[in-house]
């Protein structure tokens, strides 16, 4: 039986050190002789009765490592499913990954599995409908943890209005969710490479301010930190793709010529084509409609109101006068039972 271990001091397999990229003759050293295909773009070791593979470039330096957990029917893959314990900071694996979820580290954008990193090594566990089918192994750096930036004065009511709000969600959905993606709140760095949409679009304090008691991770099927405006689910977006929406709203307007006409209530709402460049959305439909926070409000509308933008009908209709007016509104929502937005993400639980 194969006994994988991974702790501070470094990472062995059957009691030999291992290192990536990894010398296939140490491997060899460690698990025996193995099945070798070469494939178009890489080299595939398979240990049919360990279910371990090991992917190389070239062949003689091994990348990663994979630990099979369900059977596959592809050529490279073992024939048994992984036969041993790994055993990760003195406990077993998976009862460690049970008891540390809030450890992992999401390695790309959108990865709802995650991965432990310890002593220079990734072990990222691969999902398929909330059950883990597979193991990846591989070098990878221990970065640095981000430190969220601290609030202005002026917007502290931000940090209780989060709290009720998580703990209303956290009442409906687990944490242990594959779309609860509730993130640290943003850094010093965040703000500066992402603040500045274009050279008179910032996204304004109020929002930044926000987004420093908590971000959000993205997700491509949905997410759990969401708003319901008119029956619909509007999810808050990533504080670091908010300039990519703003990019894609920009990409809708229209040459004067072909402007619509628009029912828009003109003295609160300042625009003249499909929106303004100084809505910062904020909240994705992800159906072409947003949240907005208005910069640049009309005469007799407030600074920060929060513009529902729909992109079939054209309304532009304002939901709430604030941000914090608009949490609050939702977080009354839960409160009375209107969880109905959830229905499929609670469907999904682990």
């Amino acid at each position: 039986m194969t006994k994988l271990e991974l702790s501070k001091t470094g990472f062995q397999i059957n009691n030999v050190n291992i290192e990536f990229p990894i010398d296939i003759s140490v491997l060899k050293q460690a698990l025996g002789e193995s099945r070798h295909l070469k494939k178009k773009y890489n080299h595939v070791y398979t240990w049919d009765d360990l279910g371990i593979l090991a992917f190389s470039k070239e062949g003689d330096k091994i990348e990663s490592l994979g630990l099979e957990l369900e059977l596959r029917e592809y050529d490279f893959c073992a024939k048994n499913i992984l036969n041993g314990e790994f055993i990760f900071e003195g406990q077993e694996l998976f009862q460690y990954y049970e008891n540390n979820k809030n450890q992992l580290v999401k390695l790309f954008k959108g990865d709802r599995s995650g991965a432990f990193i310890l002593s220079g090594v990734s072990v990222w566990f691969d999902k398929e409908k909330g059950k883990i089918t597979g193991i990846s192994i591989s070098a990878a750096e221990e970065k640095e943890k981000k430190v969220s930036a601290p609030l202005d004065s002026e917007f502290k009511n931000f940090e209780p209005l989060w709290k009720e709000w998580i703990s209303e969600i956290n009442k409906i959905v687990s944490e242990n969710n594959d779309y609860y993606n509730l993130a640290e709140g943003i850094s010093e760095e965040d703000i500066n490479n992402h603040s500045v949409i274009e050279d008179e679009v910032t996204i304004p304090p109020a929002l930044v301010n926000f987004y420093k008691v908590q971000n959000v991770d993205y997700d491509a099927v949905t997410s759990t930190f969401q708003i319901l405006i008119n029956n619909w689910p509007y999810e808050l977006i990533p504080f670091q793709d908010i300039a990519e929406e703003w990019i894609s709203i920009q990409d809708l307007q229209f040459d004067e010529d072909d402007l619509p006409e628009q029912e828009i209530d003109f003295e609160k709402i300042n625009t003249d084509n499909y929106a303004n460049p100084k809505w910062i959305p904020f909240a994705t439909g992800r159906n072409g409609d947003y949240l907005l926070f208005d910069t640049d409000p009309a005469s007799k509308g407030k600074y920060g109101q929060i513009i529902e933008l729909q992109n079939e009908s054209w309304s532009r209709d304002i939901v709430a006068d604030s941000l914090e007016e608009l949490i609050q509104n939702e977080i009354n929502n839960l409160k009375t039972g209107k969880t109905e937005h959830f229905d499929f993400i609670v469907g999904k639980e682990n």
